[in-house]
């Protein structure tokens, strides 16, 4: 009995030993199946990441904007289809698939995943609050806040502690590092260096507009001009226009400009000031001044769903005029953009002590110009101490026709 027993408990043993090896075996083997699934899930996954950056460099090197196209890598086909749905509208789509050994079935099983993405080609450079070419010997300092997004293709130059609440980049670099402890800027928007924005210099589109809306009329009586010319714009939508050699006449807004999509342009100085009712972006060849206040109607500050937007686009300067009206504050409103030259305050190292300049906008500027001077121990010496926002309206919207900036943005991405 005694032998007996023995033998069953052996038989016992073995019959259980066998069966967790079994267990094991099973449990193996499905470790193994859930690691091989998971790599070939993750390796196609990582393959369309990898077609979709193809993509994308072609969209962006080579203007590519409707084609299909493979990609093969790691074992993986990857299909991409490239579609210009809008104007100024990219959707690219990836779908990748590969292969994975089922040991249950004892089959390859395919896997598939995708990706979608959409992106805009151009951006208007108004979402810059400030963007310059070369900032120049000019320092940001304790005094200073920016509240919106700033480039420079130079060097951000700091002293003190002046506060960023925009993303701020810089080709150049940013002095001191803001690594560094010599660094007492506060960039609340985070900072970038290494990255290079060429300005624009193509104005065909708000031309092409202004041309357009013209009809043929003659010059200096809609929407271009060849002749120095002053508008001083009214509350109620109308202005006041002054051509050089002849006698002011008012007219309404829409019957120079097209209506919520003004575009109006000259080969000669431009003259601007007061309260702006409308949509409306104006070029010139030459140069702007801006003789006195020009603020928007309704006010984005305080109504942030104002539609009133003015783009003023010179091809040399955007100058605060050395006049009587401007030497006691100057408040603005506005997009300006001085696509070779400066935005800046006329005769600023002579002009008297000319209070608050607050300006409310983007500015966009080849070389960065002064409003003033100081020094450090006594402070202002001459022109404009700066109040200067960005109309948080331009993360969205931007003045008709208004330059873009080459850069492919990106609008929505599903995976």
């Amino acid at each position: 009995m005694i032998g007996k027993g023995a033998l069953l408990v052996v038989f016992a043993f073995i019959l259980a030993f066998s069966t967790f090896q079994i267990k094991m075996t099973e449990n193996v083997l499905s470790t193994s199946d859930n690691f091989v699934n998971t790599f070939m899930e993750t390796l196609i996954h990582e393959t369309s990441l990898s077609a979709m950056n193809f993509a994308i460099n072609k969209v962006w090197d080579e203007k590519v904007k409707d084609t299909t196209f493979m990609v093969r890598a790691n074992h993986c086909s990857s299909f991409v289809d490239i579609r210009k749905p809008g104007s100024d509208t990219v959707r690219i789509k990836v779908k990748t698939w590969g292969k994975a050994f089922d040991n249950d079935q004892s089959v390859f099983v395919s896997k598939e995943d995708s990706i979608s993405a959409y992106f805009a080609y151009n951006m208007p450079i108004s979402r810059y609050f400030w963007f310059t070419n070369n900032e120049g010997n000019v320092y940001w300092t304790t005094n200073d806040t920016v509240w919106g997004p700033m480039h420079t293709n130079t060097v951000i130059k700091t002293w003190g502690a002046p506060v960023f609440y925009g993303k701020v980049t810089a080709k150049s670099g940013i002095t001191p590092n803001p690594l560094s402890k010599k660094n007492k800027a506060k960039f609340y928007g985070g900072w970038e260096v290494g990255i290079e924005n060429e300005i624009p210099t193509d104005m065909s589109n708000l031309i092409n507009a202004a041309i357009a809306f013209n009809g043929g009329a003659p010059a200096n009586t809609k929407s271009v001009y060849d002749k120095e010319t002053l508008f001083d714009f009214q509350a109620d939508g109308s202005v006041i226009r002054t051509v050089q050699g002849l006698p002011p006449d008012t007219v309404k807004l829409t019957d120079i400009t097209k209506a919520g999509d003004g575009a109006l342009i000259s080969s000669e100085d431009i003259r601007v000031k007061g309260v702006f009712n409308g949509k409306m972006s104006i070029y010139t060849t030459k140069n702007i001044y801006i003789d006195d206040d020009i603020v928007y109607a309704d006010n984005p500050e305080t109504n942030p769903n104002s539609n009133d937007i003015l783009g003023l686009v010179a091809e040399n300067k955007v100058l605060i005029t050395d006049n009587a009206a401007n030497n006691s504050d100057c408040n603005i409103q506005a997009c300006v953009m001085a696509v070779k030259g400066a935005y800046g305050a006329e005769n600023y190292a002579s002009r008297p002590l000319s209070g608050v300049l607050r300006f409310t906008g983007s500015i966009v500027q080849n070389k960065r110009g002064p409003v003033g001077t100081f020094s450090y121990g006594t402070g202002l010496k001459t022109g404009f101490s700066k109040r200067y926002r960005f109309d948080a309206r331009l993360s969205s919207i931007s003045p008709p026709h208004y330059p873009f900036l080459k850069s492919l943005r990106l609008i929505a991405w599903w995976e």
